[in-house]
This record gives structure tokens, sequence and C-alpha cells, in this order.
């Protein structure tokens, strides 16, 4: 509940608040915008308006002077005016019938030169000279700036602008008449339009104002107006009408639509706040679930999943902490790497979860054997690690390696049966070794590979001179390598292998030699096992076949025999190779024996016996190298086809020093013998040796006692009767 109120006080003021707000300035915004636009658009239509008016207004001027100088400028009417008297009747229709009922002019005079009416007429008839008086005052004016205009080229002059007549707007117009026979400028033409709502109509129709009216007061309100003024800005009265806002049009039209967008938008996120309370509520609850598998995932990103000892990352931390507290207090940190010995049979043999049965009984003792002030993590695999802390003495940790190599020779129970493994430590010890973190795990597991190639089973603490022998075995890899690439130093021997005699070689042994420029001839146990290592034993395995295949050829009576290396046997293609090389090199591949080692079988038996069966179908003779050391190599003659068994050199060496030796050899050879294989007998140096295996019934021997290996340029000399003995 507590963690509901708070979720639901943070979802109040982190979401319900920022919508709102957001809400509420869009919709200000748009409403304003709204607005804005409608204003802008009513505002610019009514400056538009005025213009129009103004423009209609000048317009309406333009023609009305027009109308009243094409009859100014009329010959006849000039020539008519100077008669005595004027001809009353001719004036009424070419003037005063003509300008009113063609133009609309109400009012048309004559002036004389002193500035008398002689012809006038109101309203479609003639009028009194008394009528004159109403326009009196205007036309004393307006005489007046018509004098003022100023002459043209012809003498001709005339003025127009809006007055008051009988408090009416009007237009006036005032334009000497030219004619012949008289002076000009003797007459001036007279006429007037008033505002009224003939006029009105008209100009409202040509300027598209909507109710155009006159009103000689303050302007109306909710409408628009015109200051009408006359040429010295005196004002007449005003034009209404009621004006054109397109913005409000605007606004009736697509104000439904923003009210209804606004209407459902909001409805939108009041679902959507809905859905987010939801939500809100339901992640609430996953709260709880969370914190509490937070810790969990804390503590599996920096812990074994299987052990729950800390992974490397942890291990890493704590090393570099317990480094850290080594340089204040002056006391030593040993770090130990542990690799379980005969893990992988234990897999192998009893299966992957029984495996996992063993890491975690392997974490309960060495964790046992540490203590809570120590770090025990696992790295991965059949690897942990083990940080001492607070060290006094060397004695310390090599009791410790002792005690956790006691504890895990004991027996594992797993699927009901004991099983044993062991384990190999690598030590390196702060700060005598080092005093950085990944300096100590580098010279721990040179310690340990140490302590592996010494026969596992013990430890080893660091020494310098490991680290010098990792940097020289490093570099003897490198020059591997580069010898490999050239064929530099790198050459194939021969091994004769005799028969039961001694005298006549049935065979040889192709083996691989280097002769290093610096650290002189390498022996093939030091380099084979580098060139496994570093992906090179496949190159080199099919550079030894081609050289025993061109040899083979120069000397088709004798089995070359070639060793194949298990991870050379169990490459991709390894057959397809072989039997092209044969092809290539021209020569038969039953010439050639492959010698396999245990190794080779142990790994995948049904993916070994297909290989083997392909190599005897393609011609190759198949022997079984070493054999006698396997804890199961009489079980390996029973399901696979092989040509000849090679005893190991270790029961040869053993004879006449070790009491079951001999035994050991007889039984074996005639094992052999009831197979139908070639029993072949390496490392004979002495003849007693050479007695006895003849005695026992061995078919070939091969040893120094014959002959060591050979270049192929001497293999000529082995065959010359006796000179291999």
């Amino acid at each position: 509940m507590k963690i509901s109120e708070s979720f639901r006080v943070h979802f109040v003021r982190e979401v319900l608040i920022p919508l709102v707000l957001v809400l509420i300035f869009t919709f200000s915004a748009a409403s304003f915008t709204v607005w804005w636009a409608t204003a802008k658009s009513n505002a610019n239509a009514a400056e538009q308006q005025q213009q129009i008016i103004k423009t209609s207004l000048s317009q309406s001027l333009d023609e009305t002077i027009r109308q009243q100088r094409s009859l100014a400028l009329w010959q006849p009417l000039g020539r008519s005016l100077n008669r005595t008297p004027p001809d009353t009747a001719w004036l009424n229709e070419n003037v005063g019938a003509w300008l009113s009922s063609m133009f609309g002019h109400q009012l048309v005079y004559i002036l004389n030169a002193d500035n008398q009416p002689v012809y006038r007429w109101e309203n479609g008839h003639n009028v009194d000279n008394s009528q004159f008086a109403h326009l009196q005052q205007p036309v004393s004016a307006f005489m007046t700036r018509l004098k003022a205009s100023g002459d043209s080229e012809n003498g001709h002059r005339e003025v127009i602008d809006f007055t008051l007549i009988d408090s009416r707007p009007a237009v006036l117009a005032m334009e000497t008449i030219d004619g012949s026979g008289g002076p000009a400028g003797s007459f001036t033409l007279l006429s007037v339009k008033y505002l009224d709502d003939h006029y009105l109509n008209a100009l409202s129709q040509r300027s598209l104002l909507k109710d155009l009216r006159y009103t000689d007061g303050n302007p109306i309100e909710n409408g628009a107006n015109y200051l009408l003024v006359s040429h010295d800005g005196q004002p007449l009265g005003h034009l209404s009408w009621q004006p054109n806002t397109p913005g409000t049009h605007m606004l009736a039209v697509i104000g439904p639509v923003v009210l209804v967008v606004v209407i459902v938008i909001t409805l939108i996120c009041m679902v959507m706040l809905r859905r987010l309370w939801l939500s809100s509520q339901r992640l609430s609850q996953s709260l709880l679930q969370l914190s509490a598998s937070e810790a969990q995932a804390q503590h599996l990103a920096f812990h074994d999943v299987l052990t729950g000892l800390p992974n490397r990352a942890l291990v890493e931390e704590r090393l570099t902490q317990a480094l850290g507290r080594l340089m204040r207090n002056g006391q030593q940190v040993a770090l130990l790497l542990l690799d379980l010995d005969r893990f992988k049979l234990i897999n192998d043999t009893y299966g992957h979860n029984a495996g996992d049965t063993l890491i975690i009984e392997v974490g309960h003792r060495v964790s046992e054997l540490a203590g809570e002030h120590n770090t025990v993590g696992r790295l991965g695999g059949d690897e942990f690690v083990v940080i001492l802390e607070a060290v006094h003495a060397s004695q310390d940790i090599e009791r410790m390696c002792e005690e956790i190599i006691t504890a895990l020779s004991r027996p594992f129970t797993l699927l009901g049966s004991d099983a044993w493994i062991g384990v190999s430590i690598g030590v390196s010890v702060a700060p005598e070794d080092a005093v950085d973190r990944s300096e100590m795990m580098r010279k721990a597991d040179i310690a340990l590979y140490e302590a592996k190639t010494r026969g596992r089973g013990q430890f080893r603490v660091f020494e310098q001179v490991m680290d010098e022998s990792v940097k020289n075995r490093q570099q003897i890899a490198a020059d591997l390598h580069l010898a490999m690439l050239s064929k530099k130093n790198l050459a194939v021997y021969y091994q004769p292998l005799m028969d039961i005699s001694g005298q006549k070689v049935v065979g040889l042994e192709a083996l691989m030699r280097w002769n290093h420029p610096v650290h002189g001839a390498i022996a093939p146990s030091e380099f084979i096992p580098l060139a496994e290592e570093m992906g090179l034993i496949t190159q080199i395995g099919e550079w030894v076949l081609r050289e025993a295949c061109r040899v083979s050829l120069a000397w088709p009576d004798l089995t070359i025999a070639v060793n194949v290396s298990p991870l050379q046997f169990r490459s991709a293609g390894f057959v397809e190779r072989f039997k092209a090389i044969v092809r290539q090199e021209q020569t038969l591949a039953t010439r050639i024996e492959l010698e396999i080692t245990e190794g080779v079988l142990i790994e995948d038996e049904k993916g070994a016996q297909e290989i083997m069966d392909q190599l005897r179908e393609a011609g190759f003779h198949i022997a079984l190298d070493d054999f006698g050391t396997g804890y199961s190599s009489l079980n390996y003659l029973r399901h696979f086809s092989v040509d000849k068994i090679k005893i190991d050199r270790s029961f040869t060496q053993s004879l006449g020093v070790t009491e079951n030796s001999m035994a050991i050899i007889e039984s074996v050879v005639k094992l052999g013998q009831a197979m139908g294989l070639t029993v072949t007998a390496e490392g004979v140096e002495t003849q007693l040796q050479m007695a006895a295996l003849a005695e026992a019934g061995c078919n070939q021997l091969q040893g120094y006692l014959f002959s060591e290996a050979v270049s192929k340029d001497q293999i000529a000399g082995l065959l010359t009767p006796g000179k291999a003995s």
C-alpha cells in the first residue's frame, strides 16, 4: 500500500500534471492562433476595403470630371453661349438633359464671367435664378480654386471635389467652357452629383461593399466607416457599410472542427490517462517483484550461476581490493588458480549433469578450506580461483594448496558410483611476483601450466624462470611458424624398420626434424605439441606425407610409415586431402602406412572407425602406435581394423629390468599373431633386447641398434647388406 500511494503521487506529479499543462498550453496556443488569424484576416480585409472605397471615390471623381469635360470642350456649346440671348431649348437638350439623364448629374449650371448663372437646370427642369443662392457659397470657394489651378496649354481649367450642399454630401465639378467666337474661359460649366442612394448603390456595386450609406454624425458601431473629407481637409461625414469579415467566416467554418478536434484529443488523453493509470497500478504491484529480483540480478551479475561462487568479474574486483589493502598493511596476497584433472573424462563417462554436480561439490570443498576471509571463485568450466589475503608466510600457501589437493583427491559420489579427479594449482604471490591484478593472473596461469606439464595433481609457485621459459617457448613457436613458411631448417628423416633378423630393411618411418638456428636440434616431443597448439600440425603432417610419397617412388619395395596427429586425424576433409596428396605425387596408397595413437580413438570411436575404414578402402595401411600404454588398447583391437601394432619403447627398454616386461611383450605378440597383425617393437638398442624380442616372436624391429633417422640421401646406404646393423 505504501508503494502504491507513493507511485500514485509520482504518477500525478510526473504524468497527470505535465499532461494537463501540455493540453492547456496546446489548446491556448491553438485558440490564440485561431483568434489571431481571424483578427488578422479581418484587419487585412478592412484595410483592403478602405483602400477600395478610397479608390472607388477617386474613380468616381475622375469619371464625373471626364463626363463634364466632354461637354465643356464641345465647340458648338461655346458658339451657342456667345449668341444673345442663349438658346435655352438647345441647352436643355444638349446640356441639362444630357448630363442628368446620361450621367446622373442632378444640378447643372452655366456661369458667365461674373459668376452669374446664364443657364440653370435642377433635377430634370429649368429653375429660377433665385435657386442659385443655395450654391453661392460652395461655388465661390470652388471658383477661387478654379482660378488658382493655373492655365493649361489651351487655357482650359477644371476643379472637382466633395462638398456639402444644403447639408448634403455632393460632388461638385467646375470647368471652363471652350468655344469659337468668344474668349476662352468666359463661361464656366458647373454640375453637382449628390451622394444619394442611387450614387451610393452604384458605388457599392463597384467596390463590392455591402449596405453602403452616408452618416453625417459619428461613425456607426460594429460597421466599417470611411471619413469623407474635402480637398482642404474639411470632414464631410462618414461612409459606412457592413464590413466583409473573412476571418470571422473562416472561424465559423473551422471553429466547430477545431472544437471537435479538441474534444476528441481530450477524450483520447483521458483514455490514455486511464490506461496509464491502470498500467501504473500494475507496475506498482510489479515493483515488489522487481525489488526482490534486483538483488538476485545483482547477485547473478557477479556470481557463477552453477556454484553461486564469485565469477570472474567479482574475483577481479576482490583481487584488486586485496592488492589495494596489501599496499597499506604490508602483508602478502596469494592467488591460486585451480584446474581439475580428468574432468573431461567425468563428463564423457557420467554425462554433463553429473559433471555439474561434481563442480558444485568441488566449490563446497574448496570454500570450506579457504574460510570466510578468503575468496573462492569459479572462472568457468573446471577452473577455480582462491584469493588468500593476509598471508604471513609461504608455508601458509603451501599448506592450503596441499589441503586442496588432498580434499579433491577424495572420491566423489556420482550416480551412485565413486569417481576420482585431481587438481593442478598455479600460485602467484604479491608483492613478490606482482602488484597488478592482470600480472598476478598471468603469472599464476604460468605456474598452473608448469604444474600440469610436470604431471598434474600438484601445485607450483611462480618462479621467474617459468616466465622466461614461457617467453622462450613463445619465441620458439614463432620461429616454428616462420620455419614452416620457408621450410628452412625443417627436414624429414627416415628411420628403418628391420625384419626380425636385423639384416633387412622392410620399411621406413618418416620423422620430422628441426635444426633451430639458435637452439640447435629441437626434439619432436617439444615442437610437435607447439605445432598442435598453433594449428600448424595439419600443414606439417601433409608436408611429411608428401615427402614420404616422393621417397616411396624411389624405393617402391619399402613401406613408408607416417605419424598422424590426433588433431590432424579429426580435422575436416582429412581423408580427402591424404588421397589427393598421394594422387598428386603419383604414388600408391598401399606404400604408405599411417601410424595413429590411442588418443585418436578415445574422443569418438564411431567417427574414428568411419575414417579408418575410408583410409583402408583407399589402400593405406594402418598401424596402432605406442600399443600397450593405453588403458583399453586391447579393446581397440576388437573394434578397429588395423594392420600392425607397435609395442611402445617403454616395454622394450624394461626388458631385463622388470620381471613382468617379457610376459607382457609375449602376450601382446601372441594377441597380434592370433589376430593376423604384424607386431613391431620400438626402441631396440641392445643385442639382448633384439634376441628377447625375436624369441617372443616379433615380426619387425626398430631402434638405434640398427640406425637412427637419416636424411633421404642416406637411405641408399641403409639398404646396403649389413650396413643397417
